[in-house]
Formats: C-alpha cells, structure tokens, sequence
C-alpha cells in the first residue's frame, strides 16, 4: 500500500526511508499556503529527487504540474561509478551527501560521486564536519577503510563552485551499534578556512576561537 505524507516537512528523510524499505510514497500539499513563486517542490528538493534516482534503478517519480505533489516508487539501491552531481547555488553540499550516505550503506555496487556546489553555507552541514566527524563514525557500522570523503576544492556563496568526491565500498553486512557511555570531550579540533580574504584574517579567527576553548579543555588544535 502506498503510504501519504502532506507537506514539505522531513522531505528527504521521507525519500530515504521509503527508499530503504522499497515502500511507495505519496507527499501533497508541498507549499501550498505561499505566494505563486514560493508554491511546490524547491530547486533543491527536486535535484535532490534527482540525485536519487542516478543511483536507485527502476525508481520512479511523478511530480504534478504546479510540484505541490509528488508519488514516489523506489526501485533496487544500485549505487554506481562516476556518477556527477551538480547541486545548484541554493544549498550546500552536506544537504545531499547527509542522506545519500545513509542511502549508500545498502548499495550492490560500490559509489563514487563527484557533489558540485557549495562547501559551506550556514543552515546546512560542512563539508569539513562530513569528513572529520560522520565518515569516521560511519565506519562503526562496518565500512572498510577504503570510505573516505576528499575535498578537491572550495567554493562559497554567492558563485564560488567547489568539488568533494565520495567514496564508499559495497559493505557486506551493517553492524549494529550501542551507544552506552556518553564518554568525556577529550580534545578539540578544527578547521579554519577563508576565501579570497587575508591569510591573517583567518589567523585571528584560529587565536580567537582557541581563546575561548581553551577556558574548558586544554588539548585544542585548529588548522
């Protein structure tokens, strides 16, 4: 049975679960209350839908004419090689890479996908973050140290266009994982990047942010 949603809410959340679980899903409803030009799906959400289906074979998507509703039948998780995503100049890249890793864990074959657009905006995840803190945890699952996400090159809003290439493995078999001890921050560590400005314009942000740090842990190190 079809399952239905209403509204833009969990968006992608929506598609990888049914994905997962080979369920068909109908969403409606997707920004109806706004303005002509605010109304259904966003150029975000549908190069997500996009995105989707390069690497599930036998998906099928159905969006109506104003995209204020949607019907989604997913097919087999494939994954696949080479694949190139442009992710357009709205949001940045961790709003695509968060879910399609989750996506990946259940792939046949193994994925390689090269994310244009933006490294690092303010309401999505850094790209710096995805490599430093989601990679190495997804590895608990069972991954192979062959999972890894390189950043080839920045890019920042207004027009800067930047380039990350992931990589994940087929994985045999997804552990199960027991989070018991919610364990002590031990050390900190960072990053600190700029674009087009001064190189001392990021030293001053390194010794500013290690000020503050520095007042609860004493093992800080951003780079």
């Amino acid at each position: 049975a079809m399952l239905r949603f209403s509204g833009h809410a969990e968006f992608r959340q929506r598609i990888v679960l049914a994905t997962l679980s080979r369920r068909p899903i109908r969403i409606e409803e997707i920004r109806t209350g706004g303005s002509a030009d605010a109304v259904g799906l966003c150029d975000f959400e549908a190069s997500f839908l996009r995105l989707v289906e390069k690497l599930v074979d036998g998906s099928e998507i159905i969006v109506n004419e104003t995209g204020t509703a949607l019907q989604y039948r997913p097919g087999m998780i494939i994954g696949g090689r080479n694949v190139v995503h442009d992710c357009g100049k709205v949001r940045g890249l961790g709003y695509f890479i968060e879910p399609l890793l989750v996506i990946a864990l259940f792939a046949k074959r193994e994925l390689s996908v090269t994310f244009r657009g933006f490294t690092n905006v303010s309401n999505d995840l850094g790209v710096d973050v995805l490599r430093s803190v989601t990679m190495p945890f997804l590895k608990r699952f069972g991954l192979e140290d062959d999972v890894h996400l390189q950043i080839v090159r920045r890019g920042a809003p207004p027009a800067g266009m930047g380039e990350v290439l992931l990589n994940i493995p087929v994985v045999r078999s997804v552990q199960t994982l027991h989070l018991t001890d919610p364990g002590r921050v031990k050390r900190v560590r960072g990053v600190a990047y700029g674009v087009k400005v001064s190189p001392q314009v990021i030293n001053r942000l390194v010794d500013a942010a290690r000020s503050v740090l520095t007042h609860y842990i004493p093992d800080v190190w951003i780079y």
